[in-house]
Protein backbone atom coordinates (compact mmCIF):
# COMPACT_ATOMS: atom_id res chain seq x y z
CA UNK A 1 0.00 0.00 0.00
CA UNK A 2 1.45 3.14 -1.12
CA UNK A 3 1.44 6.83 1.15
CA UNK A 4 -0.43 8.69 -0.68
CA UNK A 5 1.64 11.72 0.76
CA UNK A 6 4.63 10.01 -0.48
CA UNK A 7 7.21 12.95 -1.39
CA UNK A 8 8.63 10.63 -4.44
CA UNK A 9 5.17 10.55 -5.85
CA UNK A 10 4.38 14.28 -5.48
CA UNK A 11 7.78 15.50 -7.05
CA UNK A 12 6.23 13.55 -10.66
CA UNK A 13 3.22 16.02 -10.35
CA UNK A 14 4.11 19.28 -11.90
CA UNK A 15 4.98 21.50 -14.83
CA UNK A 16 2.30 21.01 -17.80
CA UNK A 17 0.74 18.12 -16.11
CA UNK A 18 -1.23 19.93 -13.69
CA UNK A 19 -2.53 22.42 -16.15
CA UNK A 20 -5.99 22.51 -17.38
CA UNK A 21 -6.06 23.73 -20.40
CA UNK A 22 -7.46 20.88 -23.02
CA UNK A 23 -4.72 18.64 -24.30
CA UNK A 24 -6.34 16.90 -27.96
CA UNK A 25 -4.01 13.19 -27.25
CA UNK A 26 -5.49 12.87 -23.43
CA UNK A 27 -8.76 14.34 -24.50
CA UNK A 28 -8.69 11.35 -27.44
CA UNK A 29 -7.75 8.45 -24.43
CA UNK A 30 -10.36 9.75 -22.26
CA UNK A 31 -13.04 9.41 -25.08
CA UNK A 32 -11.67 6.41 -26.03
CA UNK A 33 -11.83 4.86 -22.71
CA UNK A 34 -15.78 5.70 -22.77
CA UNK A 35 -16.13 3.94 -26.05
CA UNK A 36 -14.28 1.18 -24.84
CA UNK A 37 -16.53 0.88 -21.52
CA UNK A 38 -19.27 1.82 -23.02
CA UNK A 39 -19.80 4.39 -20.09
CA UNK A 40 -21.04 7.72 -19.94
CA UNK A 41 -18.58 9.02 -17.97
CA UNK A 42 -14.67 8.57 -18.46
CA UNK A 43 -11.86 10.98 -17.06
CA UNK A 44 -7.28 10.96 -15.93
CA UNK A 45 -7.51 11.99 -12.67
CA UNK A 46 -4.18 13.72 -11.08
CA UNK A 47 -3.89 12.78 -7.25
CA UNK A 48 -2.38 15.50 -5.08
CA UNK A 49 -1.97 16.41 -1.77
CA UNK A 50 -5.69 18.00 -1.44
CA UNK A 51 -7.30 17.32 -4.68
CA UNK A 52 -7.77 14.86 -7.13
CA UNK A 53 -7.08 16.92 -10.65
CA UNK A 54 -9.32 16.00 -13.33
CA UNK A 55 -6.50 16.68 -16.50
CA UNK A 56 -8.87 15.47 -19.34
CA UNK A 57 -12.46 14.26 -18.96
CA UNK A 58 -15.42 13.07 -21.30
CA UNK A 59 -18.95 13.60 -20.42
CA UNK A 60 -18.75 15.10 -17.07
CA UNK A 61 -21.55 17.56 -14.76
CA UNK A 62 -21.04 20.82 -15.89
CA UNK A 63 -19.64 21.95 -12.23
CA UNK A 64 -16.92 19.24 -12.55
CA UNK A 65 -16.32 20.26 -15.74
CA UNK A 66 -15.89 23.47 -14.78
CA UNK A 67 -13.63 23.23 -11.60
CA UNK A 68 -11.78 19.82 -13.40
CA UNK A 69 -11.58 18.61 -9.63
CA UNK A 70 -12.69 17.04 -6.63
CA UNK A 71 -11.46 16.72 -3.07
CA UNK A 72 -9.19 13.97 -2.75
CA UNK A 73 -10.58 12.49 0.13
CA UNK A 74 -13.81 12.05 -1.85
CA UNK A 75 -12.49 10.31 -5.37
CA UNK A 76 -12.10 6.60 -6.01
CA UNK A 77 -8.97 7.02 -7.92
CA UNK A 78 -7.32 7.78 -4.31
CA UNK A 79 -7.88 3.81 -3.75
CA UNK A 80 -5.95 3.40 -7.21
CA UNK A 81 -3.15 5.23 -6.80
CA UNK A 82 -2.85 4.29 -3.04
CA UNK A 83 -3.16 0.37 -4.01
CA UNK A 84 -1.52 0.57 -7.23
CA UNK A 85 -3.60 -1.68 -8.95
CA UNK A 86 -6.94 -1.56 -11.14
CA UNK A 87 -10.18 -1.41 -8.55
CA UNK A 88 -13.65 -2.09 -10.07
CA UNK A 89 -16.51 -0.78 -8.33
CA UNK A 90 -19.72 -2.76 -9.45
CA UNK A 91 -22.50 -1.01 -7.19
CA UNK A 92 -20.78 2.15 -5.46
CA UNK A 93 -23.91 2.62 -2.80
CA UNK A 94 -23.19 -1.06 -1.72
CA UNK A 95 -19.34 -1.01 -2.06
CA UNK A 96 -17.58 -0.45 1.52
CA UNK A 97 -14.16 1.00 -0.28
CA UNK A 98 -15.29 3.80 -2.10
CA UNK A 99 -16.58 7.17 -0.27
CA UNK A 100 -20.40 8.03 -0.91
CA UNK A 101 -19.81 12.01 -2.05
CA UNK A 102 -19.88 11.36 -5.45
CA UNK A 103 -22.88 8.75 -5.27
CA UNK A 104 -24.89 10.95 -3.01
CA UNK A 105 -23.63 13.95 -5.67
CA UNK A 106 -23.83 12.78 -9.15
CA UNK A 107 -25.94 9.39 -9.05
CA UNK A 108 -22.34 7.33 -9.88
CA UNK A 109 -22.93 3.78 -8.95
CA UNK A 110 -20.40 2.30 -11.28
CA UNK A 111 -16.67 2.75 -11.54
CA UNK A 112 -13.74 0.90 -13.59
CA UNK A 113 -9.84 2.57 -13.05
CA UNK A 114 -6.58 1.69 -13.37
CA UNK A 115 -3.07 3.45 -12.18
CA UNK A 116 -1.23 5.74 -14.24
CA UNK A 117 2.65 5.57 -13.63
CA UNK A 118 5.13 7.77 -14.35
CA UNK A 119 8.80 6.62 -13.33
CA UNK A 120 7.42 3.70 -11.49
CA UNK A 121 5.09 5.99 -9.30
CA UNK A 122 0.90 5.83 -9.72
CA UNK A 123 0.44 9.74 -10.03
CA UNK A 124 -3.47 9.11 -11.15
CA UNK A 125 -5.55 6.96 -12.58
CA UNK A 126 -7.54 6.83 -15.69
CA UNK A 127 -11.40 5.43 -15.08
CA UNK A 128 -14.59 4.73 -16.68
CA UNK A 129 -17.48 5.72 -14.56
CA UNK A 130 -21.66 4.70 -15.03
CA UNK A 131 -24.64 6.12 -13.34
CA UNK A 132 -26.04 2.67 -12.54
CA UNK A 133 -24.23 -0.68 -11.16
CA UNK A 134 -22.85 -3.15 -13.70
CA UNK A 135 -20.08 -4.94 -14.18
CA UNK A 136 -16.75 -4.00 -16.18
CA UNK A 137 -15.57 -7.17 -18.44
CA UNK A 138 -11.57 -8.04 -18.29
CA UNK A 139 -11.20 -6.79 -21.98
CA UNK A 140 -12.67 -3.51 -20.43
CA UNK A 141 -9.37 -3.19 -17.58
CA UNK A 142 -6.76 -4.64 -20.09
CA UNK A 143 -7.92 -1.68 -22.58
CA UNK A 144 -7.67 1.08 -20.34
CA UNK A 145 -4.15 -0.39 -18.93
CA UNK A 146 -2.69 -0.07 -22.14
CA UNK A 147 -4.79 3.57 -22.37
CA UNK A 148 -2.83 4.47 -19.33
CA UNK A 149 0.48 3.65 -20.80
CA UNK A 150 -0.52 6.40 -23.63
CA UNK A 151 -1.89 8.94 -20.87
CA UNK A 152 1.46 8.38 -18.71
CA UNK A 153 3.77 8.69 -21.70
CA UNK A 154 1.76 12.36 -23.05
CA UNK A 155 1.53 13.46 -19.52
CA UNK A 156 5.79 12.75 -19.34
CA UNK A 157 5.83 14.57 -22.72
CA UNK A 158 4.09 17.70 -21.70
CA UNK A 159 6.56 18.15 -18.83
CA UNK A 160 9.76 17.59 -21.11
CA UNK A 161 8.19 19.94 -23.55
CA UNK A 162 8.25 22.60 -20.75
CA UNK A 163 11.64 21.75 -18.96
CA UNK A 164 14.00 24.73 -18.95
CA UNK A 165 16.80 24.96 -21.21
CA UNK A 166 20.43 25.92 -20.62
CA UNK A 167 22.14 27.56 -18.33
CA UNK A 168 22.19 30.86 -16.53
CA UNK A 169 24.35 32.52 -13.75
CA UNK A 170 23.08 31.14 -10.55
CA UNK A 171 23.21 34.81 -8.76
CA UNK A 172 20.57 35.80 -12.25
CA UNK A 173 18.40 32.91 -11.41
CA UNK A 174 18.00 33.40 -7.99
CA UNK A 175 16.79 37.14 -8.53
CA UNK A 176 14.44 35.76 -10.73
CA UNK A 177 13.33 32.71 -8.47
CA UNK A 178 13.10 36.21 -5.68
CA UNK A 179 10.90 37.90 -8.04
CA UNK A 180 8.54 35.57 -8.95
CA UNK A 181 8.02 35.02 -5.31
CA UNK A 182 7.03 38.08 -4.41
CA UNK A 183 4.92 38.40 -7.29
CA UNK A 184 3.37 35.42 -6.02
CA UNK A 185 2.95 36.71 -2.66
CA UNK A 186 1.03 39.53 -3.88
CA UNK A 187 -1.27 37.05 -5.71
CA UNK A 188 -2.11 35.31 -3.19
CA UNK A 189 -3.44 38.18 -0.82
CA UNK A 190 -5.64 39.27 -3.93
CA UNK A 191 -7.02 35.68 -3.57
CA UNK A 192 -7.74 35.72 -0.11
CA UNK A 193 -11.50 37.93 -0.65
CA UNK A 194 -12.53 35.03 -2.70
CA UNK A 195 -11.58 32.04 -0.28
CA UNK A 196 -13.09 34.19 3.04
CA UNK A 197 -16.20 35.08 0.92
CA UNK A 198 -16.44 31.02 0.31
CA UNK A 199 -16.24 30.32 3.66
CA UNK A 200 -18.59 32.61 4.82
CA UNK A 201 -20.61 31.18 2.45
CA UNK A 202 -20.63 27.81 3.41
CA UNK A 203 -19.97 27.97 7.24
CA UNK A 204 -16.16 26.79 6.90
CA UNK A 205 -13.55 28.32 9.65
CA UNK A 206 -11.71 31.04 8.51
CA UNK A 207 -8.01 29.99 8.02
CA UNK A 208 -7.90 34.18 6.46
CA UNK A 209 -8.46 37.38 7.89
CA UNK A 210 -12.19 38.29 8.81
CA UNK A 211 -11.45 41.69 7.33
CA UNK A 212 -10.75 40.51 3.48
CA UNK A 213 -14.29 39.45 3.29
CA UNK A 214 -15.71 42.66 3.48
CA UNK A 215 -13.89 43.18 0.17
CA UNK A 216 -15.60 40.55 -1.21
CA UNK A 217 -17.61 42.59 -3.99
CA UNK A 218 -18.04 41.04 -7.65
CA UNK A 219 -15.31 43.23 -9.19
CA UNK A 220 -12.56 41.97 -6.39
CA UNK A 221 -13.55 38.64 -6.59
CA UNK A 222 -12.71 39.23 -10.78
CA UNK A 223 -9.73 40.91 -10.04
CA UNK A 224 -8.60 38.07 -7.59
CA UNK A 225 -9.96 35.09 -10.26
CA UNK A 226 -7.27 37.46 -12.67
CA UNK A 227 -4.54 37.10 -10.52
CA UNK A 228 -4.96 33.34 -9.96
CA UNK A 229 -4.94 33.38 -13.97
CA UNK A 230 -1.71 35.16 -13.69
CA UNK A 231 -0.33 33.09 -11.07
CA UNK A 232 0.30 29.82 -13.15
CA UNK A 233 2.99 30.86 -15.55
CA UNK A 234 4.45 32.85 -12.97
CA UNK A 235 5.07 29.73 -10.64
CA UNK A 236 6.07 27.23 -13.50
CA UNK A 237 8.77 29.72 -13.94
CA UNK A 238 9.54 29.90 -10.50
CA UNK A 239 9.99 25.99 -10.31
CA UNK A 240 12.07 25.81 -13.65
CA UNK A 241 14.16 28.36 -12.01
CA UNK A 242 14.69 26.93 -8.82
CA UNK A 243 15.17 22.92 -10.25
CA UNK A 244 18.12 25.58 -12.07
CA UNK A 245 19.51 26.69 -9.48
CA UNK A 246 20.01 23.47 -7.37
CA UNK A 247 20.83 21.84 -10.55
CA UNK A 248 23.86 24.15 -10.78
CA UNK A 249 24.83 24.55 -7.43
CA UNK A 250 23.36 21.70 -5.35
CA UNK A 251 23.32 22.70 -1.12
CA UNK A 252 21.21 21.71 0.98
CA UNK A 253 19.43 25.62 0.33
CA UNK A 254 18.84 25.46 -2.94
CA UNK A 255 17.44 21.83 -3.01
CA UNK A 256 14.63 22.96 -0.17
CA UNK A 257 13.91 25.92 -2.61
CA UNK A 258 13.57 23.77 -5.39
CA UNK A 259 11.27 21.41 -3.36
CA UNK A 260 9.33 24.10 -2.09
CA UNK A 261 8.71 25.39 -5.52
CA UNK A 262 7.56 22.28 -6.50
CA UNK A 263 5.21 21.99 -3.79
CA UNK A 264 3.77 25.85 -4.21
CA UNK A 265 3.07 25.04 -7.83
CA UNK A 266 0.82 21.43 -6.80
CA UNK A 267 -0.87 24.01 -4.09
CA UNK A 268 -1.47 26.61 -6.62
CA UNK A 269 -3.18 23.62 -9.03
CA UNK A 270 -5.38 22.55 -5.99
CA UNK A 271 -6.78 26.40 -5.36
CA UNK A 272 -7.43 26.37 -9.30
CA UNK A 273 -11.08 24.19 -8.96
CA UNK A 274 -12.34 27.01 -6.20
CA UNK A 275 -11.62 29.68 -8.33
CA UNK A 276 -12.80 28.45 -11.56
CA UNK A 277 -16.39 27.76 -9.68
CA UNK A 278 -16.18 31.21 -8.82
CA UNK A 279 -15.69 32.66 -11.96
CA UNK A 280 -18.25 30.29 -13.49
CA UNK A 281 -20.59 32.38 -10.76
CA UNK A 282 -19.09 35.46 -12.14
CA UNK A 283 -19.13 34.87 -15.58
CA UNK A 284 -22.67 33.18 -15.37
CA UNK A 285 -21.70 30.03 -16.66
CA UNK A 286 -22.92 28.14 -13.48
CA UNK A 287 -25.59 29.02 -11.55
CA UNK A 288 -24.84 29.19 -7.45
CA UNK A 289 -26.49 25.94 -6.99
CA UNK A 290 -24.31 24.17 -9.21
CA UNK A 291 -21.64 26.03 -8.26
CA UNK A 292 -22.21 24.75 -4.98
CA UNK A 293 -21.94 21.57 -5.54
CA UNK A 294 -18.94 21.58 -7.02
CA UNK A 295 -17.37 23.93 -4.57
CA UNK A 296 -18.85 21.42 -1.63
CA UNK A 297 -16.40 18.73 -3.49
CA UNK A 298 -13.39 20.80 -3.68
CA UNK A 299 -13.16 23.38 -0.96
CA UNK A 300 -11.86 21.74 2.12
CA UNK A 301 -8.34 21.09 -0.32
CA UNK A 302 -8.96 24.35 -1.79
CA UNK A 303 -8.42 26.02 1.59
CA UNK A 304 -5.99 24.04 2.93
CA UNK A 305 -3.95 24.86 -0.39
CA UNK A 306 -3.70 28.62 -0.16
CA UNK A 307 -2.86 28.20 3.70
CA UNK A 308 0.02 26.04 2.38
CA UNK A 309 0.62 28.35 -0.46
CA UNK A 310 0.99 31.37 1.02
CA UNK A 311 3.70 28.99 3.66
CA UNK A 312 5.27 27.69 0.45
CA UNK A 313 6.04 31.59 -0.60
CA UNK A 314 7.27 32.59 2.72
CA UNK A 315 9.72 29.40 2.97
CA UNK A 316 11.13 30.42 -0.79
CA UNK A 317 11.71 33.90 0.19
CA UNK A 318 13.82 32.81 3.29
CA UNK A 319 15.25 30.13 1.20
CA UNK A 320 16.59 32.29 -1.38
CA UNK A 321 17.93 35.10 1.28
CA UNK A 322 19.93 32.22 2.27
CA UNK A 323 21.34 31.23 -0.89
CA UNK A 324 22.15 34.99 -2.01
CA UNK A 325 24.10 35.63 1.25
CA UNK A 326 26.20 32.92 0.65
CA UNK A 327 27.10 33.49 -2.56
CA UNK A 328 27.25 36.96 -2.08
CA UNK A 329 24.43 38.10 -4.13
CA UNK A 330 22.53 41.41 -3.32
CA UNK A 331 18.49 41.10 -3.02
CA UNK A 332 15.98 41.82 -5.88
CA UNK A 333 14.91 44.52 -6.96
Amino acid sequence: MADLNDPARLAELHGAMLRTEADALLDACVARAAKLARAPIAFVSLVIRHIQLLRAHHGLPLELAVSCATSRSNSFCQLVVRDDVPLVVEDALRDQRVPKDLVESYGIRAYAGVPVRVRGHAIGSLCALDVVPRRFERRVIDGLEQLALDVAVRLSALVERDAPLGSADVQERLVRVEQATRALERALLALAPVIAAVQGATGTPPVVHAASAMHATPANLRAAVGCWRDMGPVADELRDEAEAVASSAQTETTVRIAADARALAQSLAEIGPLVRLAEGVLDGTLGESAAAKGRALVLRGALEAHEAASAAVRQIRAGVERARAATGGAAAP
